[in-house]
């Protein structure tokens, strides 16, 4: 049976040295190289490359392997480094990752209504001329949002 470090290996595409040699196999719901170490035991493809460059102890190790490229399926052990969780938050705030840095209200992709229109649902509904239905089929979203619209649970910051 072919050794765990042939079986590894042969799944990455390997290059020059500075460059980030990617996993060419299985990935994770996260985007993450995904390696079945033997029956019953997968991890991440960069924890492995880690181990068997001896970055890290073993596969047991509880610490973070973090990315100094950034490429979620880059295994070469020259751009990974070992850190706490505190260090791998403080890795992913500082290269725009972390959702605190998420787009908010109508500048968010996924926004439905703008700025303008939630202010003006809210002073169509408090009118009491408009129920939460027909502001709904108006603006082309759900009455449970624009139920959330009107009593704050969304877009609170917005008047």
């Amino acid at each position: 049976m072919m050794a765990v470090a042939d079986r590894f290996w042969a799944k990455v595409r390997q290059g020059q040295p500075e460059a980030c040699w990617e996993w060419q196999a299985a990935t994770n719901a996260h985007g993450y190289g995904w390696f079945a170490v033997k029956t019953g035991h997968s991890t991440a493809s960069h924890r492995v490359s880690a181990w068997l460059s001896n970055l890290m102890p073993s596969l047991d190790f509880e610490g973070h392997v973090l990315h100094k490229c950034d490429n979620r399926k880059c295994c070469n052990p020259a751009h990974l480094f070992l850190g706490s969780n505190k260090d791998n938050v403080a890795d992913r705030v500082a290269k725009g990752r972390s959702g605190a840095a998420r787009q908010t209200g109508e500048l968010n992709g996924m926004a439905k209504l703008t700025d303008k229109e939630v202010g003006q649902i809210r002073g169509l509904y408090f009118s009491s001329r408009f129920s939460q239905s027909q502001l709904a089929t108006q603006y082309g979203v759900r009455q449970p949002h624009i139920s959330k619209v009107v009593n704050m649970v969304r877009r609170g910051g917005v008047s």
